[in-house]
């Protein structure tokens, strides 16, 4: 996994409660970045979510789109 990699992980630590969280690597650990503020109802929402929330990350290091 390289410096800048970022793993969204899904879990259910209740059933029927679904969080994601956005994880980097610290080392040998991974450490928590973001995560979902609330439990999700399914899997997928929680995967969607989670990658609505990179997609952010992402839009938020490239700066706003340039004009020409």
């Amino acid at each position: 996994m390289s410096n800048d990699a970022i793993a969204l992980v899904v879990d259910e630590p209740i059933d029927g409660h679904f969080y994601w969280v956005l994880q980097k690597q610290d080392g040998n650990d991974c450490r928590p970045i973001d995560a979902a503020e609330g439990p999700m109802p399914t899997y997928g929402a929680a995967m969607m979510a989670g990658i609505a929330a990179l997609q952010r990350r992402q839009d938020a290091r490239s700066g706003p789109p340039t004009v020409h």
